[in-house]
C-alpha cells in the first residue's frame, strides 16, 4: 500500500479550503472509526460467510488532538484488500480472487484492479441521517493463509476536505479500530515467510496492522 502523490494544484486547494482553520502544531488529523469482522475465528472453511460492518455517527474522535469533530458529508474513502500470508513474494497480489464478495446493493463500492496486480474494493460509506454505514461479506472459495484489511485511502486521495476546527495545513488520515481493538490474530504474521509481514509490519504493529483494520486467518477445506 505505497503511494506517491504529487499534485501542486491539490496543495493550493488545501491551503485555500482551510486558510481559516485553527493554527495548531500537528501534521495530520487521524480519525478513529470502528469496524467489526464476524465471526471472530482463526480458521474458516470454504463456503463460510465472513461479515464486515463499519457504522458510526458524528462526532468522530481524532487520535491526534484527542478531540471530537463533526464531519458532515465526509468521504472517508474506505477500501479493503486481502493478502496471501503463505508466500514470500510481492504482497500486492490478487488474493481477493479467492473470495466471493457480497456487497450491500445500496453501497457505492467497486472493484479496482491496479497495474501492479493488486486488487482492492474502494468506494464510499452510505450516509443517511448522520449515520455512516458500510456492510459487505466475504465467502472464501480456496484454502489458504490470509490477511484482510479494511482501511481508508483519504490520506492519498482527498485530504483537502474542510470541517469546523480543522488545524490549518494539517493532513487527514483514518485509523480503523477493528473488533474494538482486539489482537485480530496478529501473532499469525510470525508464521508468514514474507519479511513484509513477519518483520516490517511487526516493527510498528499499531500503525501497520491495527490502524489498518487488519485480521489474519486460515481457510481450510
Amino acid at each position: 500500500m505505497k503511494y506517491i502523490v504529487i499534485l501542486f494544484c491539490t496543495t493550493l486547494l488545501l491551503n485555500s479550503c482551510i486558510r481559516n482553520g485553527e493554527s495548531c502544531q500537528i501534521s495530520k488529523h487521524i480519525f478513529e472509526i470502528p469496524a467489526t469482522l464476524t465471526p471472530v475465528k482463526d480458521t474458516f472453511e470454504i463456503g463460510d460467510t465472513i461479515s464486515i460492518v463499519s457504522e458510526f455517527s458524528n462526532p468522530v474522535f481524532d487520535l491526534t488532538t484527542q478531540k471530537e469533530y463533526y464531519l458532515e458529508d465526509f468521504n472517508f474513502h474506505p477500501a479493503f484488500q486481502i493478502g496471501n500470508l503463505a508466500v514470500n513474494e510481492d504482497v500486492l497480489n490478487k488474493s481477493l480472487l479467492d473470495f466471493d464478495v457480497i456487497l450491500d446493493p445500496n453501497l457505492n463500492f467497486k472493484r479496482f484492479d491496479y497495474s501492479s496486480g493488486r486488487i482492492s474494493y474502494t468506494g464510499e460509506y452510505n450516509n443517511l441521517e448522520e449515520l455512516y454505514s458500510l456492510k459487505y461479506k466475504l465467502v472464501p472459495k480456496k484454502a489458504g493463509f490470509y490477511i484482510f484489511a479494511h482501511f481508508s485511502e483519504v490520506a492519498f486521495l482527498e485530504d483537502n476536505q474542510d470541517f469546523s476546527g480543522r488545524c490549518r495545513n494539517a493532513g487527514l488520515d483514518v485509523a480503523v479500530k477493528l473488533n474494538d481493538g482486539a489482537d485480530n490474530n496478529i501473532s499469525f504474521l510470525n508464521d508468514s515467510p514474507n519479511p513484509h509481514y513477519n518483520d516490517w509490519v511487526l516493527i510498528k504493529p499499531d500503525q501497520r496492522f491495527h490502524n489498518a483494520g487488519a485480521y489474519c486467518f486460515y481457510v481450510v477445506e
